[in-house]
């Protein structure tokens, strides 16, 4: 590839341009696939098993060329603006240094720009984007804890490790200190697209608008936004195959696709660690850290997941000896307790003992165990994610990107929506800008719809909330065995159904009003687009949550009393009387475990059937490696976007709201374990190769996460503070810590029922089963008193008014809250000081690095000194030898 200067062209190829003035080629071959078939084959110096079909190499007599890059664009729909678009910006593109070929579908309908960047012009891109290459200095990156994983590591025989070496800023000028020379293999599949990439993206073309005028627009994403093309994309590395005896199977190049399947994307790997090296080698570094991420994030479930199932665990072992449960489920004792109805006309009085299974379900998950759970949990946030900066820091100095800076260019489509311009000072050129008067202007309607769509969700809570009270008055008039439970389950279905359904709305919305802002940028784009979805989400997928752990039996009336009813006529809706801890586990359970089931069918079922179709009405006779890519689904616009919303989203199931679901991280895990796998099966043989992009950390997703484990400690405190009934019981159990020292809740339940005289609920009740004579005005009834859950009593008025009790437990309530929450933000704190965000071994590496470099700088300059001396030598001896003097 070194001598491709020299290279002879076909007959059938434009002429090379003159070497002397630019490294630069075009080799423009027009074949018609359904004619040349027998001389494309006789051609072909690479192939996969014998198929012509399937190289990845030009068709060129000569030499075969990488395909690097293609282009693809509609030929049943001819234009001749944009055809002399293509041309202009094909011609510009040669002048870069790059080599083209023209190709055309087997069925006639699409055209194909093969795009092979040589040598020349690969060092040039690599030069321009700071790349660091490996140098002949093998580190050594093993650590003592590898060898306890070694029983999980991917299989050597498919993707072998590779090592790690030392890096330094690419230099044409010193291959020699560089590994591995050869042009053949010096740059990865995925540096080769990357750079290929960069030179599209700096290509510049005159784009006709169809009003006639001309304007200057940059690079190919442009071209594509103005249907110019309609694809660009690097083609994967052959075909899947199934696993093979042949020693010889995973050998040899363009083989990584091969060995990313069989060693990562298959099921069977669910187990194993990934094969990171080769992800990021070909997808690039933005994918590798989403991967490395996830798998971390996955590991460190583990801990939490074994707590959380020991708290589960705890609670059933101890469920036989609950007091609580026990009262109420004793039809002779507290059990036998007539409650008040829980709506107005339809309820009937119900016994303490109907709320035995709600009581037992609120024993296994909110028990002691809870509170440990909960300051674990925390203190786990945190941890997760210092030593995720500790992991990340690794990976920045393995994969040569602590110092990267991202190439920033301007979004497709700026340049034709903004019509004023500023002159750059540094480079003179004019330069599209948005008024700031505009920006502020477009920011504010963005904002306003953003606010109404935030309206909506909270209207579509209000509604599930109506549907609450409308099905459990309905079940109550029919029977009301179960109704308090059929209605808390289909409600949070239905929640589930309204969260998913808004949830596509608004990524649409929030798309249109971040391209509405006209950000200049991509990253800038992004970053809008970003901070909309994760507000939006926020509050559509716990909004709900949110208002059974806080609001839900907080506002409501005492029996008899219309004060704070709903438009003056409806009826709150109210907690059972075992509290509402058991109504939030479920509403969570439901939202979380349902969501990731629906993500899986869309991120995989939806793709892989899109695809089937496209092949099924598709001719596949004679169809091209990068004809069977165009089909496949294209996820280059947010990268891997979708992926880390879900898995953030996770994150706050399992952070904010674990108290009232401690198998919330063990159903992470398992999601998590399948979701590496589908989502690398999905990479890998579902999608478009995506451009290799660089990066050096998750981006805006990192602040997020971090927010979430500040707010999970404040959401926490109050789950266990106002939800659960873990203060109201110490508050009994320190009041009556003489009198029941060996029980020490018996009688908890009976202090926590308030008595009302039953015959205060007549004028806001019908009771079906009361007995009513009214003589002297006096209501004799079947159940002459009632009790509902509250700390309240009547006074001589007939008022309500709180009880002593009452104002102790909210006082203990503010109390547990302050202390918990300062004793996590502590443990939060020392995590933070203890834990380095660079480890010791990274920082040991990155001296030896730096002093690499100073010793290649210092040989540089001492050769370079060297040199001028011996010219100055040379210079003298010829003065003299010309002159005749000694």
């Amino acid at each position: 590839m070194a001598d491709e200067k020299s290279d002879s062209v076909s007959e059938k190829q434009a002429p090379v341009i003159d070497e002397n003035s630019r490294d630069t080629a075009i080799a423009m071959t027009e074949f018609d696939t359904s004619t040349n078939n027998g001389s494309r084959r006789d051609l072909i110096r690479d192939s996969d098993d014998g198929d012509p079909n399937q190289t990845m190499f030009f068709t060129l007599e000569d030499k075969p060329r990488r395909i690097d890059f293609v282009l693809v664009y509609e030929t049943d729909k001819f234009d001749p603006a944009k055809d002399r678009q293509r041309k202009t910006f094909e011609q510009n593109l040669t002048d870069v240094g790059v080599i083209l070929e023209h190709d055309t579908s087997a069925d006639g309908k699409l055209g194909c720009v093969k795009i092979h960047s040589p040598w020349e012009a690969l060092m040039k891109g690599a030069k321009l984007l700071g790349l660091r290459k490996r140098l002949n200095v093998k580190m050594d990156s093993k650590r003592v804890i590898d060898s306890c994983f070694r029983f999980f590591s991917p299989d050597q025989s498919i993707v072998p490790d590779e090592g790690h070496f030392f890096t330094a800023p690419f230099d044409p000028s010193k291959l020699n200190l560089f590994a591995n020379n050869d042009p053949d293999e010096f740059f990865t599949n995925a540096e080769r697209n990357l750079i290929t990439k960069l030179f599209l993206d700096s290509t510049e073309c005159p784009v006709e608008e169809k009003e006639g005028g001309v304007y200057i627009n940059k690079g190919i994403d442009s071209l594509i936004n103005h249907e110019v093309y309609s694809a660009a994309f690097p083609l994967h590395e052959g075909n899947i195959k199934p696993m093979s005896n042949d020693p010889n199977f995973f050998k040899g190049k363009d083989k990584d696709r091969l060995r990313l399947y069989h060693s990562w994307a298959k099921p069977c790997n669910a187990f194993r660690l990934q094969p990171l090296e080769y992800v990021r080698k070909y997808f690039g570094e933005k994918i590798g850290l989403y991967f490395a991420w996830l798998g971390f994030y996955t590991t460190f479930l583990i801990p939490a997941t074994v707590f959380g199932f020991g708290v589960f665990l705890y609670g059933l072992i101890t469920l036989p000896t609950d007091q609580t449960s026990k009262d109420a489920c004793n039809v002779k004792g507290a059990g036998n307790f007539t409650l008040c109805p829980l709506c107005d006309n339809l309820c009937d009085f119900e016994k303490l003992s109907d709320s035995c299974l709600y009581a037992r379900l609120t024993h296994v998950f909110d028990n002691y165990g809870t509170v440990a759970f909960a300051v674990f949990m925390a203190g786990w946030a945190l941890a997760f994610l210092e030593f995720w900066k500790r992991s990340q820091a690794a990976l920045q100095f393995m994969w040569s990107t602590n110092n990267y800076e991202a190439y920033e260019k301007l979004r497709p489509g700026y340049e034709k929506n903004v019509k004023k311009y500023i002159v750059n000072p540094v480079t003179g050129k004019k330069e599209p800008t948005v008024p700031a008067h505009e920006q502020l202007l477009r920011l504010f309607t963005s904002m306003s719809m953003i606010f109404f769509l935030i309206c909506v969700v909270c209207i579509a809570i209000f509604a599930v909330l109506v549907y609450r009270l409308a099905v459990a008055a309905a079940l109550f008039a029919v029977d009301q065995n179960g109704a308090k439970l059929i209605t808390t389950v289909t409600a949070s279905v239905l929640n589930l159904i309204i969260i998913t359904v808004l949830g596509f709305i608004y990524n649409w919305l929030a798309l249109i009003a971040t391209k509405l802002e006209k950000h200049k940028t991509f990253s800038d784009h992004e970053e809008s687009y970003t901070f909309k979805i994760i507000v939006f989400q926020f509050i559509n997928y716990y909004g709900s949550i949110i208002y059974i752990a806080f609001f839900k039996g907080s506002f409501i009336d005492p029996p008899g009393k219309k004060n704070m009813y709903v438009f003056g006529k409806y009826r709150q809706d109210e907690c059972d009387p075992t509290g509402c801890f058991i109504e939030l586990t479920i509403q969570l359970a439901i939202i979380m475990v349902g969501k990731q089931a629906l993500n899986g069918f869309i991120e995989f079922i939806l793709p892989a059937i899109k695809n089937c179709f496209r092949r099924v009405n598709e001719n596949t006779i004679g169809r091209q490696r990068w004809e069977d890519d165009y089909d496949l689904e294209d996820n280059s616009t947010f990268l891997f976007f979708d992926e880390y919303l879900e898995m953030v989203i996770q994150f706050g199931f399992v952070t904010l709201f674990v108290v009232a679901f401690p198998l919330a991280p063990l159903f992470a895990l398992i999601n998590n374990v399948i979701e590496i796998r589908l989502d690398a099966y999905k990479a890998v043989k579902l999608f478009r190769r995506p451009t290799a992009i660089r990066a050096q950390d998750i981006g805006a997703w990192y602040p997020t996460l971090r927010g979430f484990a500040y707010i999970a400690v404040i959401t926490n405190a109050f789950i266990i503070g106002w939800t659960s009934e873990f203060i109201p019981k110490m508050v009994y159990i320190w009041n009556h810590r003489h009198s029941n020292a060996s029980v020490p809740l018996d009688g908890y339940l009976d202090s926590s029922l308030t008595s009302v005289n039953a015959s205060l609920l007549i004028p806001t009740n019908e009771l079906r089963n009361a007995k009513i004579y009214v003589e002297n005005s006096f209501y004799e009834l079947l159940y002459p008193e009632c009790r509902f859950h509250g700390y309240v009593q009547m006074n001589e008025q007939w008022k309500y008014e709180p009880t002593r009790e009452y104002f102790q437990i909210f006082f203990a309530r503010m109390v547990f809250v302050i202390i918990f929450e300062h004793l996590c933000f502590l443990v939060m704190s020392l995590i933070s000081i203890l834990i380095p965000d660079v480890s010791a071994r990274i920082k040991r590496m990155k001296r030896y690095e730096r002093q690499i470099q100073q010793r290649m700088d210092f040989e540089e300059s001492f050769t370079d000194v060297r040199d001028k001396r011996v010219s100055m030598y040379l210079e003298a001896t010829r003065f003299y030898t010309h002159n005749g003097l000694q």
